[in-house]
């Protein structure tokens, strides 16, 4: 059987400084966000993301495309994290940048290094882009440590699920584990959405998968141990990928049928 993973998709995050997460990594750096800096020395102007200087208290550097350096003050209106959702930069704490779609953003943690994002399966591999253009200078953030199997959800908001999904980083694909919006669909479930099948339906723990070439969607349960009968699956088949998905040493498919 040949299973295609629906949310295996390109993780080329968007930053963004106004409204909505959806668009390009900006910040107006005039009026308030100027005085912010003044009297605040900074190895890196006007601020450095890692580490966070150059910023009064209760600012964070963040990314800034509009600006030549690539990073501005902002306000932190709400020190969001790890398992905040968000729909500015002003809803992540400092180290923190909000990242996603206008409707469906949550704040990633700066990295410089895997060590930083959460063992084992996170992965400072996610590049902050302006459209589909790496920012020079700004840090990767930290794909999630979540656990695909989890029907609770923890690590994630409260409304998301972890799922897998390919982030680029460096040019090349990275298999990882991620935060994506939850819905109420579990095992046999349908999830087509017109042609295309829609992970949102499902619920947390459950991945919106194909085995007929698209012609159905369902929902199925994660499992590790692919080809092998699984105590998660009820005794049924774990199914595994077309092209194997491994995070942080397991490997994960569905469960049939």
């Amino acid at each position: 059987m040949r299973l295609s993973l629906l949310v295996a998709v390109a993780l080329t995050a968007c930053a963004n400084a106004g409204s909505s997460a959806q668009t390009d990594a900006s910040h107006d750096t005039g009026g308030p966000l100027d005085t912010a800096l003044d009297a605040f020395a900074c190895s890196q102007m006007p601020c450095s993301i890692l580490p966070q200087c150059g910023c009064s208290q209760t600012f964070a550097c963040d990314v800034d495309t509009s600006d030549a350096n690539g990073t501005a003050c902002r306000p932190v209106t709400a020190p969001g994290t790890n398992t905040t959702s968000c729909n500015s930069l002003d809803d992540c704490d400092k180290g923190f940048v909000c990242l996603g779609s206008a409707q469906y953003g949550s704040c990633k943690k700066y990295c410089t290094a895997d060590a930083d994002c959460g063992s084992p399966r996170g992965k400072c591999v996610i590049d902050i882009t302006s459209g589909s253009t790496p920012v020079q200078g700004i840090p990767s953030a930290c794909s999630s440590n979540c656990d695909p199997t989890d029907t609770t959800g923890a690590l994630c908001p409260s409304t998301y699920k972890c799922g897998l999904f390919s982030a680029t980083h460096a040019g090349s694909p990275v298999k990882i584990t991620d935060c994506s919006p939850a819905g109420a669909g579990t095992q046999g479930a349908d999830c087509k959405a017109g042609t295309v099948g829609n992970d949102a339906l499902c619920a947390k723990g459950f991945l919106c998968t194909t085995t007929d070439n698209n012609v159905t969607f369902k929902c199925r349960k994660v499992c590790k141990s692919p080809a092998a009968s699984s105590a998660a699956c009820g005794g049924q088949q774990c199914i595994g990928f077309a092209d194997p998905f491994t995070v942080g040493g397991d490997t994960y498919g569905v469960c049939a049928p």
